[in-house]
Protein backbone atom coordinates (compact mmCIF):
# COMPACT_ATOMS: atom_id res chain seq x y z
CA UNK A 1 0.00 0.00 0.00
CA UNK A 2 1.23 3.70 -1.23
CA UNK A 3 1.97 5.83 1.96
CA UNK A 4 0.76 9.29 1.37
CA UNK A 5 1.21 12.34 3.46
CA UNK A 6 -2.27 13.59 5.13
CA UNK A 7 -2.81 17.12 6.87
CA UNK A 8 -5.98 17.10 8.95
CA UNK A 9 -7.01 20.83 9.26
CA UNK A 10 -9.68 20.37 12.72
CA UNK A 11 -9.67 17.92 14.65
CA UNK A 12 -12.98 18.01 16.66
CA UNK A 13 -14.88 14.87 16.75
CA UNK A 14 -14.79 14.26 12.82
CA UNK A 15 -11.10 15.27 12.23
CA UNK A 16 -10.06 13.25 15.24
CA UNK A 17 -11.11 10.37 13.80
CA UNK A 18 -10.53 11.10 10.38
CA UNK A 19 -6.76 11.59 11.47
CA UNK A 20 -6.89 8.56 13.91
CA UNK A 21 -7.93 6.45 10.82
CA UNK A 22 -5.55 7.80 8.36
CA UNK A 23 -2.39 7.09 10.53
CA UNK A 24 -3.88 3.24 11.10
CA UNK A 25 -3.72 3.07 7.59
CA UNK A 26 -0.41 3.82 7.55
CA UNK A 27 -0.77 7.19 6.35
CA UNK A 28 2.01 10.15 7.87
CA UNK A 29 -0.93 12.44 9.08
CA UNK A 30 -0.55 15.78 10.68
CA UNK A 31 -3.89 17.12 12.66
CA UNK A 32 -3.92 20.82 13.38
CA UNK A 33 -6.25 22.94 15.36
CA UNK A 34 -6.82 26.29 16.48
CA UNK A 35 -7.76 25.28 20.12
CA UNK A 36 -4.60 24.69 22.13
CA UNK A 37 -6.27 22.72 24.74
CA UNK A 38 -7.43 20.09 22.46
CA UNK A 39 -3.97 19.79 20.88
CA UNK A 40 -2.47 18.93 24.08
CA UNK A 41 -5.20 16.59 25.09
CA UNK A 42 -5.07 14.72 22.31
CA UNK A 43 -1.01 14.69 22.48
CA UNK A 44 -1.35 12.84 25.81
CA UNK A 45 -3.66 10.35 24.49
CA UNK A 46 -6.89 11.89 26.16
CA UNK A 47 -10.19 11.88 24.17
CA UNK A 48 -12.99 13.58 26.02
CA UNK A 49 -15.55 12.28 24.09
CA UNK A 50 -17.05 8.80 24.41
CA UNK A 51 -15.80 7.00 21.29
CA UNK A 52 -15.30 3.31 21.91
CA UNK A 53 -12.57 2.12 20.58
CA UNK A 54 -11.12 5.61 19.51
CA UNK A 55 -8.61 6.10 22.27
CA UNK A 56 -6.87 2.97 22.06
CA UNK A 57 -6.96 3.68 18.27
CA UNK A 58 -5.37 7.26 19.29
CA UNK A 59 -2.38 5.38 22.11
CA UNK A 60 -1.48 2.88 18.88
CA UNK A 61 -1.19 6.15 16.40
CA UNK A 62 0.64 7.91 18.39
CA UNK A 63 3.17 5.31 19.63
CA UNK A 64 3.45 4.04 15.83
CA UNK A 65 4.63 7.91 14.69
CA UNK A 66 2.20 7.86 12.15
CA UNK A 67 0.36 10.60 13.39
CA UNK A 68 1.17 14.00 15.43
CA UNK A 69 -1.09 17.15 16.59
CA UNK A 70 -0.42 20.65 16.63
CA UNK A 71 -1.64 24.13 16.45
CA UNK A 72 0.26 24.95 13.25
CA UNK A 73 2.74 23.63 10.79
CA UNK A 74 5.19 25.01 8.59
CA UNK A 75 5.41 21.59 6.59
CA UNK A 76 4.53 21.27 2.96
CA UNK A 77 4.36 18.78 0.75
CA UNK A 78 0.84 17.21 1.89
CA UNK A 79 -0.52 15.29 -0.79
CA UNK A 80 -4.27 15.41 0.51
CA UNK A 81 -5.35 17.72 2.79
CA UNK A 82 -8.76 16.81 4.88
CA UNK A 83 -10.89 20.22 5.85
CA UNK A 84 -12.96 18.79 9.31
CA UNK A 85 -14.05 22.31 10.08
CA UNK A 86 -17.46 22.94 11.22
CA UNK A 87 -20.15 24.43 9.49
CA UNK A 88 -22.66 25.50 11.69
CA UNK A 89 -26.19 26.58 11.07
CA UNK A 90 -26.77 30.49 9.88
CA UNK A 91 -29.36 32.54 9.73
CA UNK A 92 -32.22 31.20 8.33
CA UNK A 93 -30.57 28.17 7.80
CA UNK A 94 -27.76 29.03 5.57
CA UNK A 95 -24.39 27.14 6.61
CA UNK A 96 -21.63 29.17 7.99
CA UNK A 97 -18.61 28.14 5.22
CA UNK A 98 -16.35 30.45 7.00
CA UNK A 99 -14.50 28.12 8.88
CA UNK A 100 -14.07 25.91 5.74
CA UNK A 101 -12.77 29.06 3.49
CA UNK A 102 -10.53 30.04 6.02
CA UNK A 103 -9.10 26.33 6.59
CA UNK A 104 -8.44 26.14 2.65
CA UNK A 105 -6.15 29.10 2.41
CA UNK A 106 -4.28 27.13 5.27
CA UNK A 107 -4.33 24.13 3.79
CA UNK A 108 -3.42 24.82 0.39
CA UNK A 109 -0.04 26.49 1.37
CA UNK A 110 0.97 23.34 2.56
CA UNK A 111 -0.34 21.06 -0.42
CA UNK A 112 2.30 19.77 -3.19
CA UNK A 113 2.02 20.76 -6.82
CA UNK A 114 -1.49 18.65 -7.75
CA UNK A 115 -2.59 18.19 -4.74
CA UNK A 116 -5.69 17.37 -3.46
CA UNK A 117 -8.36 19.30 -1.45
CA UNK A 118 -10.72 16.73 0.47
CA UNK A 119 -13.66 18.55 2.31
CA UNK A 120 -15.03 16.07 5.23
CA UNK A 121 -17.61 17.67 6.83
CA UNK A 122 -21.11 18.45 5.40
CA UNK A 123 -20.85 20.98 2.89
CA UNK A 124 -23.54 22.70 0.48
CA UNK A 125 -23.82 21.29 -2.95
CA UNK A 126 -21.92 23.50 -5.16
CA UNK A 127 -19.13 24.60 -2.40
CA UNK A 128 -16.37 22.42 -4.40
CA UNK A 129 -16.80 24.79 -7.33
CA UNK A 130 -16.42 27.88 -5.37
CA UNK A 131 -13.15 26.50 -3.75
CA UNK A 132 -11.96 25.78 -6.87
CA UNK A 133 -12.59 29.50 -7.82
CA UNK A 134 -10.69 31.07 -4.52
CA UNK A 135 -7.52 28.72 -5.22
CA UNK A 136 -7.54 29.83 -8.46
CA UNK A 137 -7.33 33.19 -6.63
CA UNK A 138 -4.44 32.32 -4.77
CA UNK A 139 -2.61 31.33 -7.85
CA UNK A 140 -2.94 27.30 -6.81
CA UNK A 141 -5.15 26.36 -9.72
CA UNK A 142 -3.05 22.84 -9.85
CA UNK A 143 -5.06 21.85 -6.31
CA UNK A 144 -7.86 19.63 -6.88
CA UNK A 145 -10.97 19.41 -4.83
CA UNK A 146 -12.93 16.99 -4.04
CA UNK A 147 -16.02 15.96 -1.06
CA UNK A 148 -15.62 12.67 0.73
CA UNK A 149 -18.43 12.78 3.58
CA UNK A 150 -18.50 11.20 6.53
CA UNK A 151 -21.30 9.07 7.78
CA UNK A 152 -19.89 8.65 11.15
CA UNK A 153 -22.46 8.23 14.01
CA UNK A 154 -21.67 9.21 17.16
CA UNK A 155 -20.94 6.75 19.97
CA UNK A 156 -20.19 4.88 17.29
CA UNK A 157 -17.52 6.94 14.80
CA UNK A 158 -14.57 4.64 14.96
CA UNK A 159 -16.07 1.53 13.85
CA UNK A 160 -18.18 3.41 11.54
CA UNK A 161 -14.32 4.44 9.73
CA UNK A 162 -12.99 1.15 10.02
CA UNK A 163 -16.45 -0.86 8.79
CA UNK A 164 -18.46 1.95 7.12
CA UNK A 165 -21.59 1.12 4.97
CA UNK A 166 -19.85 3.04 1.90
CA UNK A 167 -17.31 5.44 1.31
CA UNK A 168 -18.13 8.09 -1.36
CA UNK A 169 -15.97 9.80 -3.46
CA UNK A 170 -16.70 12.74 -5.05
CA UNK A 171 -14.51 14.59 -7.66
CA UNK A 172 -14.76 15.81 -10.96
CA UNK A 173 -11.75 14.33 -12.48
CA UNK A 174 -10.91 10.18 -12.46
CA UNK A 175 -7.47 10.65 -11.77
CA UNK A 176 -8.32 12.18 -8.24
CA UNK A 177 -11.44 9.56 -7.76
CA UNK A 178 -8.89 7.00 -8.07
CA UNK A 179 -6.09 8.51 -5.86
CA UNK A 180 -8.44 8.79 -3.53
CA UNK A 181 -9.57 5.18 -3.37
CA UNK A 182 -5.92 4.37 -3.06
CA UNK A 183 -5.89 6.12 0.23
CA UNK A 184 -8.98 4.40 1.74
CA UNK A 185 -6.93 1.03 0.85
CA UNK A 186 -7.64 -1.24 3.93
CA UNK A 187 -11.22 -0.03 4.40
CA UNK A 188 -13.96 -2.86 4.30
CA UNK A 189 -16.42 -1.17 2.30
CA UNK A 190 -18.25 -0.61 -0.93
CA UNK A 191 -16.82 2.71 -2.57
CA UNK A 192 -19.12 4.96 -4.34
CA UNK A 193 -17.55 6.88 -6.60
CA UNK A 194 -19.23 9.70 -8.26
CA UNK A 195 -18.75 13.95 -8.92
CA UNK A 196 -18.69 16.31 -6.25
CA UNK A 197 -22.19 18.47 -6.45
CA UNK A 198 -23.81 14.81 -5.89
CA UNK A 199 -21.62 13.61 -3.00
CA UNK A 200 -22.08 17.23 -1.22
CA UNK A 201 -26.00 16.33 -1.79
CA UNK A 202 -26.11 12.59 -0.77
CA UNK A 203 -24.59 13.78 2.89
CA UNK A 204 -27.36 16.10 3.26
CA UNK A 205 -30.16 13.92 2.11
CA UNK A 206 -29.18 10.62 3.94
CA UNK A 207 -29.38 13.08 7.62
CA UNK A 208 -32.55 14.43 6.26
CA UNK A 209 -33.54 11.62 5.65
CA UNK A 210 -32.70 10.12 9.05
CA UNK A 211 -34.26 13.16 10.74
CA UNK A 212 -37.45 12.20 9.10
CA UNK A 213 -37.89 8.98 9.97
CA UNK A 214 -37.19 9.97 13.76
CA UNK A 215 -39.94 12.75 12.78
CA UNK A 216 -41.86 9.59 11.21
CA UNK A 217 -41.20 7.63 14.07
CA UNK A 218 -42.99 10.25 16.70
CA UNK A 219 -46.09 10.50 14.58
CA UNK A 220 -46.74 7.03 14.79
CA UNK A 221 -45.95 6.70 18.39
CA UNK A 222 -48.63 9.60 18.80
CA UNK A 223 -51.20 7.85 16.64
CA UNK A 224 -50.58 4.36 18.15
CA UNK A 225 -51.18 5.88 21.92
CA UNK A 226 -54.65 7.62 20.55
CA UNK A 227 -55.18 4.05 18.99
CA UNK A 228 -54.22 1.69 21.88
CA UNK A 229 -51.45 0.07 19.73
CA UNK A 230 -48.07 -0.91 20.78
CA UNK A 231 -45.74 1.44 19.09
CA UNK A 232 -42.97 -0.55 19.60
CA UNK A 233 -44.24 -3.47 18.19
CA UNK A 234 -45.05 -1.25 15.03
CA UNK A 235 -41.33 -0.43 14.72
CA UNK A 236 -40.51 -4.07 15.35
CA UNK A 237 -42.27 -4.80 12.11
CA UNK A 238 -41.04 -2.43 9.51
CA UNK A 239 -37.41 -3.13 10.75
CA UNK A 240 -37.86 -6.78 9.81
CA UNK A 241 -38.98 -5.38 6.11
CA UNK A 242 -35.53 -5.42 4.27
CA UNK A 243 -36.66 -2.00 2.36
CA UNK A 244 -35.64 -0.48 6.01
CA UNK A 245 -33.61 -2.52 8.27
CA UNK A 246 -32.68 -3.50 11.84
CA UNK A 247 -30.76 0.25 12.17
CA UNK A 248 -34.00 2.16 10.51
CA UNK A 249 -33.76 5.10 12.79
CA UNK A 250 -37.45 4.53 14.12
CA UNK A 251 -37.49 5.24 17.77
CA UNK A 252 -39.89 7.74 19.10
CA UNK A 253 -38.64 10.16 21.55
CA UNK A 254 -38.49 13.93 22.20
CA UNK A 255 -37.18 14.45 18.62
CA UNK A 256 -33.70 14.65 17.06
CA UNK A 257 -30.96 16.96 18.00
CA UNK A 258 -27.22 16.90 17.69
CA UNK A 259 -24.93 18.44 15.44
CA UNK A 260 -25.60 17.14 12.20
CA UNK A 261 -29.80 16.55 11.81
CA UNK A 262 -30.71 20.02 12.72
CA UNK A 263 -28.53 21.82 10.79
CA UNK A 264 -28.55 20.12 7.65
CA UNK A 265 -32.34 19.93 7.61
CA UNK A 266 -32.27 23.76 8.33
CA UNK A 267 -29.53 24.30 5.54
CA UNK A 268 -31.29 21.46 2.93
CA UNK A 269 -34.58 23.40 3.43
CA UNK A 270 -32.66 26.51 2.44
CA UNK A 271 -30.84 25.10 -0.57
CA UNK A 272 -34.38 23.76 -1.72
CA UNK A 273 -35.66 27.74 -1.05
CA UNK A 274 -32.74 29.53 -2.89
CA UNK A 275 -33.30 27.47 -5.93
CA UNK A 276 -36.66 27.82 -5.48
CA UNK A 277 -37.88 24.17 -4.47
CA UNK A 278 -40.36 24.03 -2.17
CA UNK A 279 -39.08 21.39 0.81
CA UNK A 280 -42.67 20.57 2.06
CA UNK A 281 -41.88 17.25 3.75
CA UNK A 282 -38.43 18.25 4.78
CA UNK A 283 -40.26 21.09 6.36
CA UNK A 284 -42.58 19.50 8.00
CA UNK A 285 -40.34 16.50 9.79
CA UNK A 286 -38.45 19.59 11.29
CA UNK A 287 -42.06 21.17 12.53
CA UNK A 288 -42.78 17.94 13.74
CA UNK A 289 -39.47 17.86 15.70
CA UNK A 290 -39.99 21.06 17.45
CA UNK A 291 -43.11 19.86 19.01
CA UNK A 292 -42.20 16.75 20.59
CA UNK A 293 -41.09 18.70 23.21
CA UNK A 294 -44.05 21.16 23.29
CA UNK A 295 -46.17 17.93 23.32
CA UNK A 296 -44.12 17.05 26.39
CA UNK A 297 -44.36 20.25 28.11
CA UNK A 298 -47.88 20.09 27.58
CA UNK A 299 -48.47 17.00 28.99
CA UNK A 300 -46.12 17.20 32.44
CA UNK A 301 -48.15 20.79 32.70
CA UNK A 302 -51.47 19.41 33.05
CA UNK A 303 -50.80 15.96 34.32
CA UNK A 304 -49.15 18.35 37.74
CA UNK A 305 -51.62 21.46 37.52
CA UNK A 306 -48.76 23.31 37.14
CA UNK A 307 -45.21 23.54 36.88
CA UNK A 308 -45.10 26.52 39.10
CA UNK A 309 -42.31 25.33 42.01
CA UNK A 310 -42.57 21.55 41.09
CA UNK A 311 -39.41 19.28 40.93
CA UNK A 312 -38.85 17.79 37.35
CA UNK A 313 -35.57 15.33 36.65
CA UNK A 314 -34.60 14.95 33.18
CA UNK A 315 -32.76 11.88 32.52
CA UNK A 316 -30.51 11.20 29.53
CA UNK A 317 -29.01 15.05 28.27
CA UNK A 318 -27.02 14.47 25.76
CA UNK A 319 -28.91 14.14 22.42
CA UNK A 320 -28.84 10.48 22.20
CA UNK A 321 -27.94 7.29 24.34
CA UNK A 322 -24.44 6.55 24.87
CA UNK A 323 -23.05 9.68 23.96
CA UNK A 324 -21.83 12.89 25.72
CA UNK A 325 -22.43 15.38 22.81
CA UNK A 326 -24.83 18.02 23.96
CA UNK A 327 -25.31 19.73 21.17
CA UNK A 328 -28.77 20.33 19.99
CA UNK A 329 -30.38 18.52 23.09
CA UNK A 330 -34.10 18.44 23.17
CA UNK A 331 -33.66 17.52 26.31
CA UNK A 332 -31.74 20.85 27.26
CA UNK A 333 -34.72 22.56 25.18
CA UNK A 334 -37.15 20.74 27.66
CA UNK A 335 -34.77 21.89 30.12
CA UNK A 336 -35.18 25.26 29.65
CA UNK A 337 -38.92 24.99 29.00
CA UNK A 338 -39.52 23.77 32.48
CA UNK A 339 -37.32 26.04 34.36
CA UNK A 340 -39.44 29.21 32.49
CA UNK A 341 -42.37 28.18 33.81
CA UNK A 342 -41.18 28.14 37.26
CA UNK A 343 -40.21 24.55 37.64
CA UNK A 344 -36.89 23.47 39.54
CA UNK A 345 -34.89 21.15 37.12
CA UNK A 346 -32.87 18.11 37.80
CA UNK A 347 -30.50 16.99 35.73
CA UNK A 348 -29.22 13.51 35.18
CA UNK A 349 -26.75 11.68 32.80
CA UNK A 350 -23.53 9.38 33.21
CA UNK A 351 -21.79 10.20 30.31
CA UNK A 352 -22.58 14.14 29.56
CA UNK A 353 -20.51 16.85 31.12
CA UNK A 354 -21.98 19.62 32.84
CA UNK A 355 -24.46 22.29 31.71
CA UNK A 356 -24.60 25.93 32.74
CA UNK A 357 -27.36 26.85 35.07
CA UNK A 358 -28.96 23.04 35.66
CA UNK A 359 -28.51 21.03 38.64
CA UNK A 360 -26.75 17.24 38.67
CA UNK A 361 -27.41 14.67 40.23
CA UNK A 362 -24.93 12.28 40.97
CA UNK A 363 -27.32 9.45 40.95
CA UNK A 364 -30.63 9.28 39.83
CA UNK A 365 -32.17 8.07 43.15
CA UNK A 366 -30.63 10.98 44.42
CA UNK A 367 -31.96 13.05 41.82
CA UNK A 368 -35.65 11.90 42.14
CA UNK A 369 -35.84 12.02 46.01
CA UNK A 370 -38.41 14.78 46.12
CA UNK A 371 -39.16 14.52 42.59
CA UNK A 372 -43.15 15.35 41.57
CA UNK A 373 -42.28 13.92 38.14
CA UNK A 374 -39.32 12.27 35.73
CA UNK A 375 -38.86 12.32 32.07
CA UNK A 376 -36.40 10.08 30.28
CA UNK A 377 -35.31 12.17 27.34
CA UNK A 378 -33.59 9.24 25.96
CA UNK A 379 -33.78 5.45 26.15
CA UNK A 380 -30.38 4.85 27.60
CA UNK A 381 -30.42 7.23 30.13
CA UNK A 382 -32.03 4.91 32.53
CA UNK A 383 -29.70 2.93 35.56
CA UNK A 384 -29.74 -0.90 34.72
CA UNK A 385 -31.64 -2.42 37.91
CA UNK A 386 -33.62 0.64 39.01
CA UNK A 387 -37.29 -0.19 39.69
CA UNK A 388 -40.49 1.64 39.91
CA UNK A 389 -40.39 0.44 43.57
CA UNK A 390 -37.78 2.19 44.84
CA UNK A 391 -38.66 5.71 42.90
CA UNK A 392 -42.33 5.19 44.92
CA UNK A 393 -40.72 5.07 48.32
CA UNK A 394 -38.74 8.93 47.38
CA UNK A 395 -40.90 10.56 45.48
CA UNK A 396 -43.02 13.24 46.40
CA UNK A 397 -45.42 12.78 43.32
CA UNK A 398 -45.65 9.61 41.02
CA UNK A 399 -45.44 11.28 37.06
CA UNK A 400 -43.14 9.85 34.55
CA UNK A 401 -43.01 10.72 31.05
CA UNK A 402 -41.23 8.49 28.64
CA UNK A 403 -41.46 9.29 25.08
CA UNK A 404 -39.40 6.65 23.84
CA UNK A 405 -41.63 3.19 25.66
CA UNK A 406 -38.37 2.22 26.96
CA UNK A 407 -39.79 1.22 30.02
CA UNK A 408 -43.42 0.47 29.35
CA UNK A 409 -42.08 -3.05 30.15
CA UNK A 410 -41.77 -2.08 33.99
CA UNK A 411 -44.58 -2.21 36.53
CA UNK A 412 -45.00 1.20 37.34
CA UNK A 413 -49.27 0.48 37.55
CA UNK A 414 -49.21 -1.31 40.48
CA UNK A 415 -47.21 1.48 42.03
CA UNK A 416 -49.52 4.18 41.23
CA UNK A 417 -47.54 6.23 38.91
CA UNK A 418 -49.30 8.15 36.69
CA UNK A 419 -47.30 7.08 32.94
CA UNK A 420 -47.07 8.34 29.90
CA UNK A 421 -44.86 6.40 27.28
CA UNK A 422 -45.68 7.91 23.78
CA UNK A 423 -47.01 4.75 22.27
CA UNK A 424 -48.92 2.47 24.82
CA UNK A 425 -50.58 1.94 28.06
CA UNK A 426 -52.82 4.55 27.90
CA UNK A 427 -55.12 3.37 30.81
CA UNK A 428 -52.72 5.22 33.07
CA UNK A 429 -52.90 8.80 31.28
CA UNK A 430 -56.21 10.04 33.16
CA UNK A 431 -55.45 9.21 36.44
CA UNK A 432 -54.22 11.80 39.04
CA UNK A 433 -50.85 12.86 40.31
CA UNK A 434 -51.66 13.07 43.65
CA UNK A 435 -51.08 10.18 44.84
CA UNK A 436 -47.49 10.72 46.91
Amino acid sequence: METSQVLVVGVGRIGAVTAVGMAHLLHDVCAIDIDERRIVELCREHLNEAEPGLRSALKSALRIRHIEFLTSTERTGFDVAFLCVDTPAGPGGAPDMRQVFKAAEFAVTRLRNGGILVTRATVPPGTGDRLTLALKTLGRGDVQVAHVPEFLRESRAWEDFREPDRIVIGANSGAVRAQLRVLFEGVAAPIVETDRTTAELAKYAANAFLATSISFANEIAELSQRLGADASSVFDILKRDKRIGPDAYLTPGLGFGGHCLPKDTAALEYIGAVHGVAMRQLSETIKVNHGRVTAALSWLRNTLAGLEGRRCVVVGLAFKPSTDDLRESPALRLVEALKSEGATVIGYDSLAGCVPGLERAATLLEGATGADALVLAHGGGWPDGLLPEQLAAIMNRRVLYDPTGALARLNWQDHRFVTNFGSCDTSQLSRSANNS
